[in-house]
């Protein structure tokens, strides 16, 4: 087993910290199954268009949110029967050089076929990210992404701002369909009979 040395690598004027030890670091692209051969260390290591892309530990709020959040949908998808919903830890397979892992992820019931053991391949329903770390990493590279790979609902969770924006696709684009905030109530396009009041995310958030 490596011992996974960081590594700096700068490519396509995109700077990125890669681990040493899944592949040569200067060789060619990587690709999601890259990811099956990461350490246990804590952090989130995901591959989009090829490159390495790792996440520190998440912040307590993050993770409190995170939680609430998974709670809410999965009594709500579970109740409805309409499939399931995953925490972060599943990979998510969007292409071959794409392997990424959302804070929350609902595979509807029709796209089960797409559950391998190794994660889930193809754009589930919806994506989830709760902003921490690295904000830019969500609302930016990864939100592209998203787009391009076709996933039709994508929300992302500020808990310093206490905002929930709901994206919807739009052609090849998102589009803002909600931007809901503190305490106020969301009720999701892709959830019709679910309403989620925000004030429950932010309940006891450290300061």
């Amino acid at each position: 087993m490596p011992s996974w040395p960081m590594a700096t690598r700068k490519r396509g004027g995109i700077l990125t910290n890669m681990v040493t030890g899944i592949r040569d670091p200067w060789g060619g692209p990587m690709t999601h199954r890259d990811l099956d051969d990461t350490p246990d260390d804590g952090n989130r290591y995901e591959v989009i268009d090829g490159e390495l892309h790792v996440t520190p530990f998440p912040t307590t709020g993050h993770q409190k949110v995170v939680t609430e959040l998974l709670f809410l949908l999965r009594l709500h998808v579970g109740e409805e029967g309409l499939g399931d919903v995953f925490v972060s830890g599943l990979k998510v397979v969007l292409d071959e050089h794409t392997g990424v892992g959302p804070d929350l992820v609902y595979i509807a019931t029709e796209q089960a076929g797409g559950l391998r053991r190794d994660g889930y391949h193809g754009p589930p329903a919806l994506v989830v990210e709760v902003l921490s770390s690295k904000p830019t990493l969500d609302t930016k590279v990864k939100r592209g992404t998203y787009a391009r790979a076709g996933i039709r609902h994508h929300w992302i969770v500020d808990p310093e701002e206490r905002i929930l924006r709901e994206y919807c696709l739009e052609g090849t684009e998102y589009v803002v369909r909600a931007e809901v905030r503190d305490d106020d109530e969301f009720r999701p396009e892709l959830f019709p009979r679910l309403a989620i009041p925000l004030g429950r995310l932010w309940i006891d958030l450290p300061a």
